[in-house]
């Protein structure tokens, strides 16, 4: 349950029921974080367009993005995120040791070479984004990403923090 009154899929009209259909189309059903954009299904649609170009692969691929996701939600202490990202990360890996260290303790994840850099740099980002330097871009660099990998790290980071923000202010629990 949320903080705010949320339309469940049964109450969804126009604009709301066209949003939920397309979170079916693509997850089976509709989360508990998509139900709170029931009071704006105009952003709902936006939020769905902008994770649907943040989500996919690109520079950085699916499994280094549900790492960054995955860290990121459990640093923040978002258990409804943690939980749905650590299952979408369970899917990319065989290495289940891995996918319950980064939703409990993160940054103590057996990680090794560009992926521990990739979410030291996350969680840096996420914790004290103030103290972000240069130095932080040049150690992902050294790790071997490109430019295009290194934006696309900063700007994963910062969209799970917000959609982590989102869900920790209006209340949104994990799925039972």
């Amino acid at each position: 349950m949320a903080w705010i009154h949320v339309a469940g899929e049964e109450r969804a009209e126009g604009l709301l029921k066209e949003g939920y259909e397309r979170i079916k189309r693509t997850l089976g059903r509709v989360i508990p974080y998509y139900r709170v954009y029931s009071a704006s299904p105009r952003l709902l649609h936006a939020h769905l367009d902008f994770y649907g170009a943040v989500g996919t692969p690109g520079a950085l691929s699916k499994l280094r993005k549900e790492l960054i996701a995955t860290a990121v939600s459990a640093d923040n202490g978002c258990a409804h995120c943690t939980q749905l990202h650590g299952a979408f990360l369970s899917k990319l890996t065989p290495d289940q040791a891995l996918v319950r260290a980064l939703m409990t303790d993160p940054a103590a994840a057996p990680l090794e070479g560009a992926e521990r850099a990739l979410v030291a740099y996350a969680l840096k980002l996420t914790r004290t984004p103030r103290e972000m330097r240069q130095t932080d871009v040049e150690a992902l660099r050294a790790a071997g990403f490109s430019e295009e990998e290194i934006f696309e790290a900063a700007f994963v980071t910062a969209y799970f923090n917000y959609t982590n923000r989102v869900a920790e202010g209006l209340g949104v629990e994990p799925e039972p």
